[in-house]
């Protein structure tokens, strides 16, 4: 068939059902059926009976080109009554040898497309040992060893009701005999040079390469050629493949299929089975789809996806033809974007807007706009995502990683796999160190490459290269530094070439030098709590095992610790208590946090990373690659799920029951990590901690000694504490608390027992104490609001002798008068259960009670002095009780205490190291998705927006 008769087969068969209205000349014709590629001519009036049926000839060693009458084709394929599956290749001539690259790795050996190195170069040195070890499992350099074969047997066998044809399509005249420039269709250097052969010459080449192939025998359509006959005005990128696009799936239709993927030259098959894959995703798929395809699974930057949030599909997917629908989808996407957008000659084939030229690009944007919606909804489902294609643009990828990140995908889409490994490496440095997609067709990268493939520049050269180019200079004015880069400020001539083009460039460096030798081969041990105690208790113990402490705490109380308050914190904020959960924008903020201090000297030089208050703001450090010792001493869900607070009730919505889940498998995942540990200062969080999550958790008691003072009672007056024990609340008045039941309960059994004994609240004595002012009292009466609090443990290593209500007592008071209502902090879900903790922690009933406060510090540790009421205790204290005996007990209990907890703290500093690979070693990551992937966890998305909560904007 010449271009006449397909343009009058085209104009003439809307419907396939027309097919006989076509005249068609049945002369003599070459029939490569027949033939095998040769100039014989045979009669072809004969049918297609006499052709295949009687030569016995298998179906897939059958070739169609526009000679083929059409009744081997159409008419054949709508009598079988089989589905009909096209696999489409659109090519120009000189893509063909990637063509017969990928067709290599059906199952022979894969054909080297071109020379990897310099093809003029005499000195093609390869790779040294050490390049190849560094780069050869990021840059797929194994991938060309992969086979792909193409079907199962199974599918050759039992899939009887399915025809699949291997279809290419070119831009050209498969039958145009024109000579070329060069006859011989050879380049001046004697290899092939596609480009200057005609279509003749291409189509025989295509059909001899087809004939040797291994895995046509998947095709039982054997293989069909066509010319797409694209009119010159429009054979050049990106007006070509449009072309070639819309015609390929006109004529697609109208030759009888119901089915094709397209195939370009650039899409590699990373399995086996594909063609498997590709019928379960089309004739067996479980819902109707007109497309089937990947979004750009590319950086951000490539072509601004992420500024745009462009989540177009690529035109390499999976259609289905014969639905009028999907036409009129076509038409109008033709019509809603006419020729002349963006200087396109073609309808259809751009948006108008930046980076969108294109067919996949209109058909995106047009169901995208909001002109469209009230059609769009209603078609929307037809557009399907999936991850058995994947879109990579122009992106190294390994093969083998993604074996084991995407089990289910079969096909990428890039034009790495077709460059030399020189050209990835350095596209893979000039991403890491610049975050942009470099111009590989400028003329002095192409230099810069040529030299290298010749030897006469090392991989060293190309990172300088990189690094004093414009786009890297951008980002460092930008003050976002690259650590490549930055190590080479001790070469001496990068330095100096470096600063002329921004002064003091190197100066991070040398602050990074600074920091590197400090504390030598001590840990150096971090934290942003919003409360000063947890770190400031146990800093003097830590130091004496060899822990070096941080802490940059915002918040008031830091101001009662020696060196906790923040002086150098970057990004986190109390914020009226917007910090505890990160709040509006937490994702937001946890990237922020990060791009803070992916390049700080000091940050660099931290071990480990220290969470309390609250625990879940480890999060925010989980893609820094430091060990976390999240080390809980009050509620897991406090900044997450915690509506019971307050101060935290302002910024309560729907999004905390998110945010729980997220944390606790966080949570989970921290502990999988043998280089963290999860803790907490006391038996009833770490029983709580277990209850939600199913963790087992080390209970580390906080120290809070080494005060320098001691129990030495000097007054007679008993102390009612602790210092806030919420008998005031709301009002939080000293006369407000003498009211309280519990309050009256005492002056009333003094009154009863005639007793002298003299009590005073905290508060009341002291506004603002010291704790010496503590230690000259006989002792302390507890009436506690929580189960664990920090200033318990700075009562008890000063040895005073401390006095708190029994567990019946206790439980007594909460259910009439709930003063311990701070011990719930919310009620959040429990997503994992564990038998080993029956009872609800934050349920008020007896029984729950009776088993949570078990746990309370108050209970777990000795010789603190229980009563069961107001006149037990008065008289335990007048007739049963020796001060001074209890508090030498307490003493040597506490000199025992300390001496466990130095092991413990050595322990896990010595286990810290030991998985960071020594002091200082343990490196942040140059992006948040690499330190996000260390526990397996995807880049952080938009933040979930629901009432009550400020716009997020991602970023």
């Amino acid at each position: 068939m010449d271009k006449s008769q397909l343009d009058q087969y085209l104009t003439n068969n809307k419907n396939p059902t027309n097919i006989n209205k076509l005249s068609i000349n049945t002369e003599t014709k070459t029939t490569l059926s027949d033939s095998g590629g040769s100039d014989a001519t045979k009669p072809t009036s004969d049918g297609f009976l006499s052709r295949f049926t009687k030569k016995k000839r298998n179906d897939y060693e059958r070739v169609f080109d526009d000679t083929t009458p059409i009744e081997d084709r159409v008419i054949r394929r709508k009598a079988s009554g089989k589905k009909q599956i096209a696999i489409l290749m659109p090519f120009i001539a000189r893509q063909l040898p990637k063509i017969f690259f990928n067709w290599g790795r059906w199952g022979g050996t894969p054909k080297k497309l071109i020379p990897l190195r310099n093809k003029d170069s005499k000195h093609q040195q390869p790779l040294q040992p050490e390049e190849e070890e560094e780069i050869i499992d990021e840059l797929g350099l194994h991938d060309n060893d992969i086979i792909s074969h193409p079907c199962s047997q199974r599918l050759i066998e039992k899939e009887k009701n399915v025809e699949i044809t291997y279809v290419m399509i070119f831009n050209q005249d498969l039958e145009d005999k024109i000579p070329p420039k060069n006859p011989a269709g050879r380049s001046a250097n004697g290899g092939e040079d596609f480009a200057l052969m005609s279509g003749f010459q291409v189509k025989q080449r295509v059909i001899d390469e087809w004939r040797k192939l291994n895995g046509r025998e998947c095709f039982n359509g054997g293989l069909q050629l066509i010319s797409s006959y694209t009119p010159h005005k429009h054979d050049q990128h990106p007006n070509g493949p449009c072309f070639m696009f819309f015609s390929a799936m006109d004529i697609l239709e109208r030759e009888g299929f119901d089915y094709y993927f397209q195939f370009e030259p650039d899409v590699i098959p990373i399995k086996s089975n594909w063609l498997d894959k590709i019928l379960n995703e089309s004739v067996h798929a479980p819902s109707d789809f007109w497309q089937k395809g990947s979004l750009s699974r590319c950086p951000d930057e490539y072509a601004e996806l992420g500024r745009r949030q462009d989540f177009h599909m690529n035109g390499n997917a999976l259609y289905k033809l014969g639905d009028p629908k999907f036409k009129d989808y076509i038409e109008r996407v033709k019509t809603f974007y006419p020729a002349g957008n963006d200087d396109m000659s073609l309808p259809g084939c751009a948006t108008g807007l930046v980076f969108e030229r294109g067919y996949d690009h209109t058909m995106y944007r047009f169901r995208m706009h909001p002109k469209n919606w009230e059609y769009a909804k209603d078609i929307f489902h037809y557009f399907q995502y999936t991850d058995f294609f994947q879109n990579k643009c122009e992106e190294v990828y390994s093969t083998r990683k993604l074996w084991k990140e995407s089990p289910n995908t079969y096909f990428v889409h890039s034009k790495a796999v077709f460059m030399s490994p020189e050209e990835k490496m350095f596209r893979v440095l000039f991403y890491n160190i610049t975050k942009s997609i470099p111009p590989m067709d400028q003329p002095d990268i192409k230099l810069t490459l040529d030299k290298y493939s010749k030897g006469i520049l090392v991989k060293d050269d190309i990172v300088k290269y990189i690094c004093l180019r414009g786009e890297y200079i951008n980002r460092v004015k930008k003050g976002d530094l690259s650590r490549t880069c930055l190590e080479l400020c001790s070469d001496l001539t990068f330095l100096r070439k470096f600063e002329q083009l921004v002064p003091r460039g190197c100066s991070n460096y040398f602050e990074h030098l600074k920091w590197r030798d400090m504390y030598k081969d001590k840990m150096y041990l971090w934290t942003s709590d919003f409360h000063a105690a947890p770190i400031a208790c146990n800093r003097d113990l830590l130091t004496q095992v060899g822990i070096v402490t941080h802490a940059e705490i915002d918040f008031g109380n830091c101001i009662f610790f020696e060196d906790t308050c923040k002086n150098r914190l970057k990004v986190l904020h109390h914020d009226n208590w917007r910090g505890f959960s990160l709040d509006p924008c937490p994702n937001n903020l946890r990237r922020e946090f990060f791009e803070a201090y992916k390049n700080d000297a000091e940050m660099q030089r931290v071990d480990a990373v220290i969470c309390s208050h609250p625990p879940a703001n480890c999060e925010l450090y989980l893609p820094f690659n430091k060990s976390l010792i999240v080390y809980a001493t009050t509620r897991l869900e406090f900044g997450r799920n915690d509506r019971f607070i307050d101060w935290r009730k302002p910024y309560m919505t729907p999004a905390n029951k998110h945010r729980w889940a997220q944390w606790i498998d966080n949570l989970i995942r921290i502990a999988k990590n043998p280089r963290n540990v999860i803790a907490a200062n006391n038996l009833y969080d770490a029983h709580y901690i277990r209850y939600f999550t199913g963790l087992e958790v080390e209970y580390i008691p906080s120290w809070c000694g080494d005060l320098k003072v001691t129990w030495n009672p000097k007054k007679p007056e008993f102390l009612l504490g602790p210092y806030r024990d919420n008998l005031d609340y709301p009002r939080f008045s000293e006369i407000e608390a003498w009211k309280h039941p519990i309050m009256k309960g005492l002056l009333s059994a003094l009154d009863r027992t005639k007793s002298k004994l003299k009590f005073l609240r905290m508060r009341q004595a002291y506004p603002h104490y010291k704790l010496e002012d503590l230690t000259i009292h006989p002792g302390i009466v507890l009436i506690p609001y929580q189960l664990s609090i920090m200033s318990f443990f700075e009562m008890y290593r000063m040895n005073i002798p401390l006095f708190v209500p029994s567990k019946s007592l206790m439980i007594k008071w909460q259910s009439k008068y709930n003063n311990q209502f701070e011990r719930i902090y919310g009620d959040p879900e429990r997503l994992v259960f564990t038998p080993k903790e029956r009872y609800d922690p934050n349920s008020n009933d007896f029984d729950n009670l009776n088993y949570w406060l078990e746990f309370a510090d108050y209970f777990v540790f000795p010789h603190l002095i229980t009563f069961d009421s107001w006149e037990d205790l008065i008289d335990k204290i007048q007739n049963k009780v020796n001060l001074r005996e209890v508090s030498e007990k307490m003493k040597q209990f506490n000199i025992m205490q300390k001496e466990q907890l130095k092991d413990t703290w050595a322990r896990i500093k010595n286990k810290i190291l030991h998985y960071s690979g020594g002091a200082g070693k343990s490196t942040l990551p140059e992006t948040m998705e690499e330190g996000l992937a260390m526990y397996d966890l995807k880049p952080l998305g938009p933040d979930i927006i629901e009432h009550g909560v400020e716009k997020c904007k991602y970023q």
